[in-house]
């Protein structure tokens, strides 16, 4: 007689970030920094994205997945902490924040691709984090000197990181 699969394969990693998302939202509420219930309105999304990101990564279902499960879990990160811990905090200096999950997000489905199609992936993903990185620093007003000033004196330097890309490239297709 075949040995059938279990029906829910991953209880643990469900039941260890459901546990995370109630502990965590339970402590923001026990240190004072959810005063209602009402500051809760962005968990549905969450939890939607993170379903998404799930049926992706571990039930190898199609693409499509990702992009909503990125959207739905970033914009739900993002106002459950607008909402408690930093209700000061504006969208304009925290923005660079979208762009470095997403990077780290997209990296893992990269590395499970094949050659090129991971050299495609991979690439961006690694290049919109270094962007993030400098863009985080400026939205947050923590250097003296302007973007454009920065800009203007260091675009050279992009020439550097394409070469270096370039070569990266070059050897993980060798590689492979």
């Amino acid at each position: 007689m075949r040995e059938q699969a279990p029906r829910f394969p991953n209880k643990s990693l469900i039941l260890g970030i459901a546990s995370l998302l109630l502990g965590g939202v339970l402590l923001l509420w026990r240190l004072g920094f959810m005063p209602n219930l009402e500051s809760l309105w962005p968990l549905p999304f969450l939890v939607l994205g993170l379903y998404f990101l799930y049926m992706l990564f571990m039930r190898n279902r199609s693409r499509r997945y990702m992009l909503p499960g990125i959207l739905f879990s970033l914009g739900g990160i993002f106002f459950l902490l607008k909402n408690s811990v930093m209700p000061d905090v504006r969208l304009s200096q925290v923005w660079p924040a979208f762009m470095l999950i997403t990077g780290f997000s997209i990296l893992p489905y990269g590395f499970r691709q094949k050659r090129n199609t991971r050299i495609a992936i991979v690439i961006p993903a690694l290049t919109i984090i270094g962007l993030a990185v400098i863009f985080f620093p400026f939205s947050l007003g923590l250097v003296d000197v302007r973007f454009t000033d920065f800009v203007l004196t260091w675009w050279p330097a992009l020439f550097i990181l394409i070469g270096a890309l370039l070569i990266l490239s070059y050897l993980m297709q060798k590689k492979s």
